[in-house]
């Protein structure tokens, strides 16, 4: 009697330990990452030669749409847990422009270019030898029909756009985590 239930005890536990693992997708606005230290600041239309925005930035998160030419982009300080400015533009010459700039700030640039699944809240690595947990989230538009609002200024987004906005901003938040624990600019040795 003890072989059978010992025999049906492991084949149910094997079941929840041994399953093969799945990418579950539910769309949901809710977010339970850190708070960040400040409020956002508000969304800027970049303009072509425009510098970027002073602040101390560790890391900067761009979403680049190729197919419509538009990109939206976070600077991010992760020491200080702090957005420092978001930027936004529809026109191909002004963000060939802008990534020349963006690529000589300086930090590290990360480039969305397809769409990704931003998680509800901040997920760990998996542990090799062990099944993936499904992952909830919402997945983040790269591209979206709404890039072409005439320039410039375009209003405050409201709507679907806030809230694209409101999840890209998650997204580099937690990218820029992820990355400075793995990569941080070098100090600058100027006096």
């Amino acid at each position: 009697m003890r072989k059978p239930l010992l025999l049906v005890c492991l084949l149910f536990l094997g079941g929840f330990t041994c399953g093969p693992g799945t990418d579950t997708v539910v769309q949901n606005a809710g977010s339970t990452r850190s708070p960040l230290v400040t409020s956002l600041p508000a969304i800027q239309d970049y303009l072509a030669g425009d510098p970027l925005p002073t602040g101390p930035i560790t890391h900067l998160v761009v979403a680049y749409c190729k197919n419509l030419g538009d990109f939206m982009a976070v600077g991010v300080n992760a020491s200080s847990n702090t957005v420092m400015y978001r930027l936004r533009a529809n026109d191909p010459t002004t963000t060939s422009r802008f990534f020349s700039v963006a690529y000589g700030a300086g930090v590290p640039v990360t480039v969305y270019t397809a769409n990704v699944l931003v998680p509800d809240e901040e997920v760990e690595p998996s542990v090799p030898g062990t099944p993936d947990l499904p992952i909830t989230g919402v997945i983040f538009p790269v591209c979206t029909s709404e890039v072409g609002d005439p320039l410039p200024p375009r209003p405050p987004p409201t709507g679907h756009e806030a809230s694209r906005w409101q999840i890209f901003t998650d997204l580099a938040i937690d990218t820029s985590r992820v990355l400075h624990r793995v990569a941080r600019p070098v100090p600058s040795t100027a006096p």
